[in-house]
């Protein structure tokens, strides 16, 4: 689709002219082309040394940005204006993680941050230390984390990464409806040791208490013999973090167990609330913090730091760049450490809810083509699995790369090597080879994007898992969508609603290729 405007244009006609240039030729034609093009930010390196971009095309980017508001939109942003318009919210999840006093309406939002923040300081502080014990006196040893989307995926993903760093309470997630799941998620545990958090933000989403009711159920269970009321179990081993209290309430949950957050932070943006509460149970309070303290470092930058250094800004449009002028519909992220093999799905969310929309905030079509499809595994697993189709495939690819400097275990010569293969698999995108065998032929050209961590500790993941929300918005203003909501995934969800009465039999109206599937499933 065309695209009426001057900077728009500018960049279409800058890619006509830099369509027979290759990536590793501007390497050859410029010996400073890897420090021109990193870029730091809250601790990490940025490296977009290896896209098919030059200074020239940076330049026109940010003139796109700024043609797009990009800077006042940003600023909206953070000071609470109503950026999530179709449902006339604010987005403040930045908040969650700094110390400014953010004003919504006329309410200064700060002190009830702080005032959730110290609880969840006391609860983890408590656990850990075998204050906050079982109905029968017994030490809390696990905690079963209970949500789905953003309420699992993002305490998923930081548990992972760091917990075998932290010594803490044992923690296990359960998000699908699957009953396996909760099978598998409740063998082995002892209801009198266990701790569980339900994490939903309405406290109504169907897998969530479905789990959660199931929870429940095993929970009161493990104690018939003990005589105690029901109230008392679930007051010693039920947390709730959502911004529906009275639901919580009606659950049965006590108020205090109940860590509210307000309707202005996002399901996906909301590991930075009280849904973080398996992180600081599983790695300690000040984990948690210098994890917030991480991404409240790479917020400031992105407010600060000149557009033409501004890691954020410009990872979002060497992104805009691929996808939209470039024609890339597939986006891979390739974390090089196996504990952040969570970190692909986490952005599958972040990236394709957030923007994979065909309809603008206006509720216009878009102009262009928005969100690439997103995948990926930790290397090198990747490499034997779909990286013959990188280097080899018919259709263009982006890369990202996440590499940690820091070995992570024990072995350091197994560090090394996978290093090294992180910086073979980005150099042979790009250069690829032509031999004398076709079979053996690599395209190469094909760009990615290397981020460097210092180490994989709670400040550099806080600071790598804010580099993509602002990736994801400076991108969402780019091409007009609202970043916030999620429309999308309603439908389906109401289709099921119809049929589940039919699986158990009641009449149902249903679409004729509904009723034939589930005659297969009888």
């Amino acid at each position: 689709m065309s695209h009426p405007s001057a900077a728009w244009q500018a960049l279409l006609a800058h890619r006509e002219a830099l369509s027979t240039t290759r990536i590793d030729g501007l390497f050859a034609s410029d010996p400073r082309r890897g420090p021109a093009f990193t870029f730091r930010c809250g601790g990490l390196a940025l490296d977009l040394s290896k896209q098919q971009l030059t200074a020239e095309t940076l330049r026109l980017l940010l003139a796109l940005a700024a043609e797009r508001e990009v800077a006042g939109a940003r600023e909206r942003l953070f000071s609470g204006a109503v950026v999530n318009v179709t449902e006339n919210r604010p987005a403040l999840h930045t908040a969650l993680r700094g110390e400014e006093h953010v004003h919504v309406g006329a309410s200064d939002v700060l002190p009830e941050i702080e005032r959730c923040r110290e609880r969840m300081r006391t609860l983890a502080t408590a656990v850990r230390e075998g204050a906050w014990r079982g109905a029968t006196g017994e030490a809390l040893t696990h905690v079963l984390a209970i949500g789905i989307g953003g309420s699992y995926l993002g305490p998923k993903l930081v548990v992972e990464a760091l917990a075998p760093t932290h010594p803490g309470p044992a923690v296990q997630f359960l998000a699908n409806v699957d009953p396996t799941a909760a099978d598998d998620a409740l063998a082995g545990l002892d209801p009198a040791r266990t701790l569980v958090v339900v994490a939903s933000k309405t406290f109504t989403t169907q897998e969530t208490m479905v789990n959660a009711r199931r929870v429940r159920q095993w929970m009161l269970a493990g104690y018939e013999k003990s005589a105690l009321p029901p109230d008392s179990v679930i007051a010693r081993h039920f947390i709730a973090a959502t911004a529906n209290t009275r639901a919580a309430g009606d659950f049965g949950i006590p108020e205090a167990n109940v860590f509210p957050f307000a309707d202005w932070v996002g399901g996906r943006y909301s590991v930075w609330s009280s849904v973080g509460l398996p992180i600081a149970l599983a790695l300690g309070m000040p984990a948690f913090e210098r994890f917030l303290a991480g991404a409240h470092a790479v917020d400031l930058e992105f407010r600060s730091t000149p557009a033409e250094r501004n890691a954020p800004l410009l990872f979002a449009l060497a992104g805009i760049w691929n996808r939209n002028f470039l024609d890339i519909p597939v986006h891979v992220v390739l974390p090089y450490a196996q504990r952040l093999a969570s970190l692909p799905g986490y952005l599958q969310q972040l990236e394709m809810e957030s923007n994979g929309k065909r309809v603008a905030a206006d509720g216009s079509p878009v102009a262009s083509p928005s969100c690439p499809a997103l995948f990926g595994e930790p290397g090198t697993l990747g490499q034997h699995a779909f990286h013959q189709w990188l280097h080899q495939g018919t259709d263009s690819v982006s890369v990202d790369f996440v590499v940690v400097a820091k070995p992570m275990g024990s072995d350091t010569e197994a560090h090394r090597l996978l290093l090294a293969h992180a910086a073979a698999q980005s150099e042979a995108l790009m250069t690829g080879r032509i031999t004398d065998n076709p079979h053996r032929d690599c395209p190469g050209n094909r760009p990615s994007t290397t981020i460097v961590l210092p180490a994989l500790d709670a400040a550099s993941l806080g600071a790598l898992v804010a580099l993509y929300e602002h990736k994801v918005f400076v991108q969402g203003v780019i091409w007009g969508i609202n970043s916030f909501d999620q429309y999308g995934v309603e439908l389906g969800k109401e289709i099921a609603g119809k049929i589940e009465p039919a699986l158990r039999g009641d009449a149902a109206s249903l679409h004729p290729a509904t009723r034939h599937l589930l005659g297969l499933l009888q």
